[in-house]
């Protein structure tokens, strides 16, 4: 794969509490996981990716290529970056799009497997130049977020960076039209982190929630013809 190819990265950043049994069981079975080993082997299991080389391996439909993917792990109940996944997205699959939840489920399913997730906030690194249009598998998205329970209900602040820059109220608006008023967001504050800042609420605070609000920025940034590659992060308050 070439260098200058487009890359997707997502970053989930929490707090993970290992199960305590963790360590004698890959002892007991010599097993030395990591996160990206254990990425590896869930993305080939739902059939998104593979690392095996040859005609012969060649992935009907595969969604993309593994660059690279890391974590940390440290147990200080601090939060941290504890998972990262860098790929080369499929550019010119039918009816796909940029795969942002499986990437992200593929992540918090290994994280899962070692231990328990306190999540905390999604960041994206986006090729939007390969976002195709995602606008009815997201207003069918908002079908699953309205079962919801009305207690989960979650604070949020969103930050994208993109050129050009969109005015906060522009894309709030938006963004809250397309959400059928599942997920609210205003203009937040001026001195706040670089970008675009909005605050509002979601209708859940969980990784599908917020690689959901995830792709409804990147079709908003795609249909207002942002071609560069694009920042987005997402933090329950």
């Amino acid at each position: 794969m070439a260098e200058e190819s487009p890359v997707l990265k997502i970053e989930l950043y929490g707090v993970l509490t290992q199960h305590p049994w963790i360590g004698q069981v890959s002892i007991d079975h010599d097993l030395d996981e990591d996160l990206f080993s254990l990425a590896v082997k869930r993305a080939g299991a739902y059939g998104w990716s593979t690392t095996l080389l040859g005609p012969q391996n060649m992935l009907e439909g595969q969604r993309w290529e593994h660059a690279d993917a890391g974590g940390d792990w440290s147990q200080d109940g601090q939060e941290r970056l504890v998972a990262w996944l860098t790929v080369y997205p499929a550019a010119g699959l039918r009816g796909q799009h940029l795969p942002v939840l499986p990437m992200v489920q593929t992540l918090t399913d290994a994280l899962h497997r070692v231990g328990e997730l306190h999540f905390t906030e999604l960041r994206v690194h986006a090729p939007v130049a390969l976002a195709r249009d995602a606008g009815f598998d997201l207003r069918a998205a908002t079908d699953w977020f309205a079962l919801a329970s009305p207690d989960a209900r979650t604070d949020i602040t969103v930050t994208v960076c993109a050129e050009p820059e969109a005015s906060a109220e522009q894309l709030s608006a938006s963004v809250t039209r397309s959400g059928h008023g599942l997920l609210r967001l205003c203009p937040g504050p001026l001195d706040g982190p670089g970008g675009t800042v909005m605050e509002g609420s979601a209708p859940e605070w969980t990784p599908d929630a917020a690689a959901w609000i995830t792709g409804t920025l990147l079709e908003f940034l795609r249909a207002g013809g942002v071609r560069a590659p694009a920042r987005i992060t997402v933090r329950g308050v």
